[in-house]
């Protein structure tokens, strides 16, 4: 049985600063059952993760309860539970950034895929394979209370949406827009969107765009150019300096701002002298290949009561396309989703009436029946979509199981012997470079020029698959240059001697030599040297244990 690496309340105080303090990579944590086995596949875990996350383990008893009261609430593991604290965790020490997987609930996979998505990176199963693919299709519908969507892809194939890969703060419902493209990561019968980092240089100063109320109070209002981007409005930014901002703007208005650059680069936007016919900024796409999570066309919740028969839409509705028949399962969630959002804004109408003047009371008792009316269809809705929704259970039960058959022949195939021939070894590093380089990374890491020198091939013999993998991945980050950002690599450059004043190992021809850590903490820890000729071609030179410092 594997012995916990933190395992007195000593130990814990030195992991809590380490968790609450900057990091270059994620920190794993997987604790302990009362038995002192593991839920979680720790070997598993340091070699996948080799290189990009460190993995620790806690004793559950008197280690994790020190630790409980080091770190903010929800954030503690014990009793078998494990997750992944991001690099950045102190500055922002939410337990929503750092999911708690619990034993028989959540696996390997799903530690490996928290730590990837911690780096900006995909997991490995993100990498083309058997039944993973990048997919591109048209959002169709919302269902199980817009955290998935249906989306039909190019192929006519219809598939379910998950936030998997998108932070707790853009939501689904959010990023995807009905009857708009989207593109990602396809696993089986699951499509996962990628997530878009905010960029707000598009926004020049004096730009016009729109933004999403979110919070209204009678002096201020929040909008959001981006769920992750609030910005705070005042009376006079809205127009409103002898009235309430409540009576301007209502929590689930899409307005139009004009954007004010101040200096340093931040933002401030202003909705009382925005131009109604300048021209406009698209707002933002939350995904890749998704469409901008904003459009001006979406109705104000308060000209709900218009139509008696049409309820006015939520976030997303009525983009141009055909609506969706009442039995199609995606049409109906987004129906309900809607109709809870009129329901809101019409109960705050109700409410806000309340203290109205008796010249109001038919208003109110227009909004009133308005109100019945709404819950009523509600009801009904709701009713019809609870059938739909035990059907797609059933179909998600058996995407489920064909998606564990697919992912275990997958991780069988990458397990296969990987064979030890310049050509193998080659077809090796191709891959690993597809599988830990995301597609935004490439050109920053390409993969250059390089050859195998001599003795490279010789020097793999007697290496395990496991050390094999490893060698391979040290290989690409010396190809790629990225050991010099990677602490545990070790990089340096090989000397003469042992001293620290010996010269540096130059060959003939310019070529200078590099020493890489491929093990870290293991008996005759092996390393990588390599050549790095003039021109920056790699030469891989050989594999060796610690102590052979010869070139």
């Amino acid at each position: 049985m594997t012995h916990a690496d933190v395992t007195t309340p000593a130990d814990a105080d030195a992991l809590a600063a380490r968790i609450l303090q900057p990091r270059e990579r994620p920190l794993v944590l997987v604790s302990t059952d009362h038995d002192g086995g593991y839920a979680f596949d720790v070997d598993r875990l340091r070699a996948e993760l080799d290189g990009i996350a460190d993995v620790i383990t806690l004793a559950t008893g008197t280690a994790s309860k020190r630790l409980e009261s080091l770190v903010p609430p929800k954030t503690q593991v014990f009793n078998g539970a494990a997750r992944s604290y991001p690099p950045d965790f102190g500055a922002n020490p939410n337990w929503t950034r750092s999911h708690l997987r619990f034993p028989g609930q959540a696996g390997t996979d799903d530690l490996i895929h928290d730590a990837m998505a911690q780096t900006g990176r995909r997991t490995v199963e993100s990498a083309p394979g058997p039944g993973i693919r990048r997919a591109r299709g048209i959002v169709q519908g919302f269902v199980a209370d817009g955290t998935r969507a249906i989306v039909r892809l190019d192929d006519g194939t219809a598939v379910t949406a998950t936030a998997t890969l998108l932070p707790p703060d853009v939501p689904l419902i959010a990023a995807l827009v009905v009857g708009e493209p989207v593109s990602g990561v396809l696993e089986g019968g699951e499509l996962h969107p990628e997530p878009l980092v905010p960029d707000l240089d598009v926004f020049t100063d004096g730009a016009h765009t729109l933004a999403l109320v979110v919070k209204v109070t009678e002096l201020r209002a929040t909008v959001q150019l981006h769920p992750r981007l609030p910005v705070v409005l005042r009376r006079r930014d809205v127009g409103a300096e002898d009235r309430p901002v409540s009576d301007l703007l209502a929590v689930g208005d899409v307005v139009r701002v004009r954007v004010h650059r101040k200096p340093g680069g931040e933002i401030a936007l202003s909705v009382a002298d925005a131009d109604p016919e300048a021209p406009l900024v698209p707002p933002l796409a939350l995904v890749a290949g998704g469409a901008p999570w904003l459009s001006e066309d979406r109705p104000r919740p308060s000209d709900s009561g218009t139509d008696a028969e049409q309820p006015a839409s939520a976030a997303h509705r009525d983009r141009g396309a055909e609506p969706a028949t009442r039995h199609d399962v995606a049409a109906l969630a987004h129906e309900v989703a809607a109709l809870r959002s009129d329901l809101l804004a019409l109960t705050n109408l109700v409410a806000r009436s309340n203290g109205s003047n008796a010249s109001n009371s038919g208003a109110e008792s227009q909004l009133r029946a308005e109100n019945e009316r709404l819950r009523a269809h509600l009801a009904q809705e709701k009713a019809e979509r609870a059938g739909a929704e035990a059907r797609l259970a059933e179909l998600s039960e058996d995407r489920r199981e064909t998606g564990r058959a697919l992912r275990d022949a997958r991780r069988a195939a990458e397990r296969a012997h990987v064979d030890p021939t310049p050509e193998g070894i080659r077809l090796e590093i191709e891959r690993t470079w597809g599988i830990r380089t995301a597609p935004g990374e490439r050109t920053r890491w390409p993969l250059r020029e390089y050859s195998l020198g001599p003795g490279f091939i010789d020097s793999l013999a007697g290496l395990d698959e496991t050390q094999l993998s490893k060698a391979v991945r040290a290989c690409v980050d010396a190809i790629t240059g990225r050991d010099r950002e990677i602490p545990a690599r070790e990089l340096h450059r090989l000397r003469t001697g042992e001293g620290g004043d010996d010269a540096y190992v130059v060959r003939a021809d310019g070529g200078r030599c590099w020493r890489s850590s491929i093990e870290q903490n293991a008996p005759g820890a092996r390393r990588l040297h390599y050549w790095e000729l003039p021109g920056g071609v790699i030469e891989l030179s050989r594999v060796v244990h610690h102590d052979d410092t010869r070139p």
